[in-house]
């Protein structure tokens, strides 16, 4: 009598990796990686997410207060009305400088800014100020211009700022302690538009004219630069709801 069962076709390989260790050599397949993947991106998030609540959880210590600003600038706002930064005491206020060609990190910084204007435009008591780093450029009717292109609307409690370089250079360093800008030598340009290199972290300042923090909203790392504009975020919400803080 003969078997007429069909043969059975050898079981299919699962793909794996091979690696040595101790000079043996093992082999774990490549579902079993993906897995302890997964389950270490999932460890890693939860303990990101677990130090945040702690930090909104936990009593927050108050905001350094880093610099007093001293000196005063009056300059020209893009709607070409003189203006005094000492008429923003009394307010929360976050500076920045600005460079309308930059190729380097100033969108990442004005996008931090257009982000807290639409948290905080009806605040009467919240204020943005752009500073022109090149004003022989950045002329009122060229910041009037980009501050429509990129959305900024003219009742928006945000100015943007020129005039004389040295003078708004000089407050940049001396109140607000930023990096001084300086030229690029030609060779080290990106384009012909590249001609000063300059601090790109926001300022924050206090109602009594206080520096409180500097925030990098441009980093090589882009979750180091979303945590600083997370922390901007909630320091500016803080000193707004708590003049104390």
């Amino acid at each position: 009598m003969t078997n007429d069962t069909p043969p059975q076709a050898p079981a299919q390989e699962q793909p794996s990796i091979r690696y040595e260790s101790a000079g043996a050599e093992h082999r774990v397949s490549t579902g079993s990686w993906l897995r302890m993947a997964l389950g270490i991106g999932m460890a890693v998030a939860g303990v990101l997410m677990l130090g945040r609540l702690a930090n909104q959880m936990l009593p927050q210590k108050p905001l350094p207060v880093v610099a007093q600003i001293q000196g005063d600038l009056e300059v020209t706002e893009r709607s070409g009305q003189m203006v005094k930064l000492s008429a923003l005491r009394g307010k929360v206020t976050v500076m920045a400088c600005l460079y309308t060609v930059c190729p380097h990190g100033c969108a990442a910084v004005v996008d931090a800014m257009k982000k807290l204007n639409a948290a905080q435009h009806a605040r009467p008591d919240f204020h943005l100020v752009s500073m022109a780093v090149a004003p022989e450029r950045d002329t009122t009717s060229f910041l009037k211009a980009y501050a429509e292109g990129v959305g900024v609307k003219a009742t928006d409690p945000w100015w943007f700022i020129t005039g004389e370089q040295q003078r708004i250079w000089d407050y940049m360093t001396h109140d607000l302690h930023m990096q001084a800008p300086a030229p690029i030598p030609e060779e080290k340009r990106i384009n012909p538009l590249d001609l000063y290199e300059h601090d790109l972290r926001l300022v924050l300042i206090d109602r009594q004219g206080r520096v409180r923090g500097y925030y990098s909203a441009f980093h090589p790392q882009p979750e180091m630069a979303a945590m600083m504009k997370e922390q901007l975020e909630r320091d500016v919400q803080r000193l707004l709801d708590d003049p104390s803080a």
